[in-house]
């Protein structure tokens, strides 16, 4: 109905002499587009006397453009308006047919249309007529048997059953699929769940707040150091002066609990009795403790 007949492509051939079955069934076919197929949609383009497009239809255009380039004609099944060919030029048409069927794939690529509708057909003969059929024909058409035999044929055809059968391209895999079977093969192996994607998360922004706490460290610290500190301690003289005599004493303790190592020079002691003897043994005593 919407494609032109291409018989020596899809006809069937009926023999006289049997009568021949045909059995159809009705396929819808749909092909997926760009990016998961390659099919044309049918309402893009349309060719002239047909209302959709159709792989036949196309090669018809392309064969019709092809011969009138070459032959300046056109044949007779062939769409247009330009000369019927005459039987001197069958020979550059059939030419002209060749090299087109060479360079098709280049010169005339026909895609496959989105929806397609096809029959599929069985066949199955029996052989007519029978021997009352060919005396009951003969004296009706007023011809002989053998003309009955060699010239009838019957065909019939049917739809085998009141319905149609869909072929649909399916695409093998897209993104909802992806993702599920992501969250799937997650959720079996290792227990995945939202949770573990929020503690991930969580995870690599501790790291990448310690990574910047580390860099911006040194650099605090550059700050610090390039400040200077400085302390001055004085002490007046006035001071030192005040301090008795023996308080400069008592910060050096007799006896042999001394804090430093070396023993005491500790100076004589005034009494009211001076004794060369005392004052010697004094001193001598503190070595002496020292010694111990």
């Amino acid at each position: 109905q919407d494609e032109p007949p291409y018989i020596h492509q899809l006809g069937f051939g009926v023999s006289p002499g049997f009568q021949t079955f045909v059995s159809c069934q009705e396929q819808r076919l749909t092909y997926l587009p760009q990016p998961w197929g390659n099919c044309r949609s049918t309402s893009k383009e349309k060719f002239p006397g047909y209302d959709t497009y159709s792989i036949s239809a196309c090669r018809l255009l392309c064969e019709t453009n092809e011969v009138m380039r070459v032959c300046k004609c056109r044949m007779v099944h062939m769409p247009g308006t330009a000369d019927i060919c005459p039987p001197s030029k069958i020979s550059c048409v059939d030419k002209a047919l060749a090299q087109l069927q060479k360079n098709s794939g280049d010169t005339c690529p026909c895609e496959t249309p989105c929806n397609l509708t096809r029959y599929g057909k069985e066949l199955s003969m029996v052989k007519i007529p029978s021997k009352g059929s060919a005396r009951y024909l003969s004296r009706k058409y007023d011809k002989s048997e053998d003309y009955i035999r060699d010239n009838f044929l019957v065909l019939d055809i049917f739809f085998e059953a009141l319905n149609y059968e869909t072929i649909e391209q399916k695409k093998a895999y897209d993104v909802a699929g992806l993702l599920g079977d992501i969250g799937g093969q997650m959720g079996l192996f290792i227990g995945a769940s939202i949770l573990t994607v929020l503690e991930i998360l969580d995870y690599i922004y501790e790291v990448i707040k310690h990574r910047l706490q580390r860099l911006l460290r040194p650099q605090k610290e550059e700050k610090k150091t390039k400040q200077p500190t400085t302390t001055v301690a004085t002490v007046g003289l006035e001071e030192m002066k005040a301090k008795e005599p023996d308080d400069m004493t008592r910060s050096h303790p007799d006896g042999a609990y001394a804090n430093t190592i070396l023993p005491n020079h500790h100076q004589p002691h005034l009494h009211p009795h001076p004794h060369p003897h005392h004052h010697r043994a004094g001193h001598h005593g503190v070595f002496e403790d020292f010694a111990c």
